[in-house]
């Protein structure tokens, strides 16, 4: 399964993890060049480039698409290139109209209609409309509103994840939760974690909303606890062990350890212990983050992707010579050069600390 990762608005204490998909790269009955095309377009999408993720789509030739690939090119090309959203779950009229303009928002940001700053004024102008129809007063800002958006959804039964998800504004609107605790061994330590596991989503957030729910947040932190997407895992995986538990644990102790590490290093040091603790899943964790690598920091998720592969082929192949490296490359040898790395950039930050 691929993952990525995404940003919190710089006003809030939690950090946003694992995007969780449905398929996987290279899927049995896709042909290969197909799929890659369809990987990259979902990776635009991922990015908030809707409008290139519309034309790759549209240039695939759905034969050779998986049952499951050509559904959600179908549906993302109707969504994206028609505006042709679900119907509103829940039907409460006040969720389901600040749920449209969301949707409303993102669809004007991912087909780059405006401005970014012009869309979220858009959107502010819509939700301040809704707080004030049920009493409250309008605010300048979207962080000034969010308490009152986020009291209102909750008197409306809901629970709201609010904030960033770089780059764009967030909503996921989900029912219920209950909570366990779990004991997270990491490399460099263990840490005591409550999980708050979510059910009931009316709303995935907005990589949900671009990819027809093909990718979508399985979970983030808080300072004192962790919350996951029930139905995103398995709970006796090693999918939810390593890159739901180890990754989400991993920010955990950094936020203790390093207070205001900036999002793009928190994700490098956290997919780190994903290829440092994983066995199974390493290959297909590696082939993931290859699938959506970028170079622009605001998009911490795609750069700390092409930061961990970068420095784990330099230690693991310095010579340079093999361009897909990965599979020549024992799991052992992959899990300790990730954990070298990890305690290089551990001690680089106390030694700092220290001076």
């Amino acid at each position: 399964m691929e993952r990525s990762r995404a940003e919190p608005g710089p006003s809030l204490s939690w950090c946003l993890a694992a995007w969780i998909v449905l398929g996987t790269p290279g899927a049995i009955g896709a042909d290969d060049a197909a799929d890659k095309a369809m990987q990259r377009a979902l990776a635009d999408a991922l990015q908030a480039r809707g409008t290139e993720a519309l034309s790759a789509l549209r240039a695939i030739d759905p034969v050779h698409l998986t049952e499951s690939e050509a559904s959600t090119r179908i549906c993302m090309i109707e969504r994206l290139g028609a505006r042709k959203v679900p119907p509103t779950d829940p039907p409460d009229p006040v969720l389901s109209g600040v749920l449209n303009a969301f949707r409303e928002y993102w669809l004007r940001s991912l087909l780059h209609e405006h401005p970014l700053p012009d869309n979220e004024a858009w959107l502010l102008a819509r939700l301040n409309e809704r707080i004030q129809a049920a009493g409250g007063r309008p605010e300048a800002s979207m962080d000034g509103l969010e308490p009152a958006l986020e009291a209102l959804i909750g008197t409306h039964g809901y629970h709201a994840l609010l904030g960033v998800t770089s780059p764009l504004r967030e909503l996921m609107l989900w029912k219920t939760e209950t909570e366990d605790r779990y004991e997270v061994r990491l490399p460099e330590g263990t840490e005591s974690v409550t999980v708050v596991f979510m059910d009931g989503f009316a709303s995935l957030g907005w990589a949900g909303f671009a990819t027809c729910d093909r990718h979508h947040s399985g979970g983030w932190t808080r300072p004192d606890r962790l919350y996951a997407v029930r139905s995103a895992y398995d709970l006796a995986s090693e999918d939810f062990r390593v890159s739901y538990l180890a990754h989400e644990g991993q920010h955990f102790s950094d936020n203790r350890r390093f207070p205001g590490l900036g999002q793009p290093d928190l994700e490098y040091r956290a997919k780190l212990v994903e290829l440092a603790v994983g066995k199974t899943s390493v290959y297909d964790l590696l082939d993931a983050f290859a699938s959506n690598v970028g170079t622009d920091a605001s998009v911490p998720h795609s750069f700390a992707n092409r930061r961990a592969l970068e420095d784990l082929a330099r230690r693991l192949f310095p010579s340079g010579t093999d361009a897909t490296p990965w599979r020549n490359a024992s799991v052992e040898r992959i899990n300790a050069a990730a954990a070298d790395l990890l305690r290089e950039d551990t001690a680089r930050r106390e030694a700092s600390r220290t001076r």
